[in-house]
């Protein structure tokens, strides 16, 4: 039918190799690797000398609006440089607001925290380093029957301590079910928090 769309074939390559970068946010707007579900993402960040300020925005669908980017690779690890100011905020891996292993900060801690359909798992907790902090989330090798597992951790000159250790199939699209994939990124519960730096790097073989 002529109302109906045609595909034709494809003319462009898709790009192979590593998805590392570091983001300082000192470009002009945000690179187009940065996402926000169920709100567009220039309605709660805006940039600051510093790096960029993420705000707390409900959005229609229940989903926790924040800055995220889509992670790919069999193993990786993603840092977030944050200032954590007043308020409550998750450095998170997500499938769907339903599904997540995350790093609440809130009144001078940090705790590891698991979302799996209705269980929310509290795992472990430290008091906040200081400021700014290195969050810090790894796939690493699975030591379950999973595609890999998930640790949680506070990053330091010496290597990251570790608040929780997960397994990473109840993120997978196999056991939880959609289809878009994983995200890391934050979110605020309430007030902002201030994003200095984020760094993503795939594992090598």
């Amino acid at each position: 039918m002529a109302d109906w769309p045609r595909f034709e074939p494809a003319s462009l390559r898709v790009p192979t190799g590593q998805r590392d970068f570091e983001d300082d946010f000192n470009a002009p707007g945000l690179h187009l690797r940065w996402v926000s579900p169920g709100e567009r993402p220039d309605r709660l960040v805006h940039s600051v000398p510093e790096g960029v300020v993420v705000g707390h925005a409900p959005s229609e669908t229940g989903e926790p609006s924040g800055l995220f980017t889509r992670v790919g690779g069999d193993h990786w690890e993603a840092d977030f440089l944050v200032e954590p100011g007043e308020g409550a905020f998750t450095v998170a891996l997500r499938l769907d607001g339903a599904h997540w292993y995350g790093l609440r900060v809130a009144d001078g801690e940090v705790t590891a925290v698991a979302r799996v359909g209705q269980v929310r798992a509290v795992l472990g907790s430290r008091p906040l380093p200081g400021s700014p902090v290195l969050l810090r989330i790894r796939s690493t090798e699975p030591t379950w029957n999973g595609p890999d597992d998930i640790e949680l951790g506070i990053g330091d000159g010496a290597g990251t301590d570790v608040l929780a250790r997960l397994d990473g199939r109840y993120l997978s699209t196999e056991v939880a079910g959609g289809f878009t994939g994983r995200l890391v990124g934050v979110w605020t519960e309430s007030r902002e928090v201030l994003v200095r730096r984020v760094r993503f790097a795939e594992q090598r073989a």
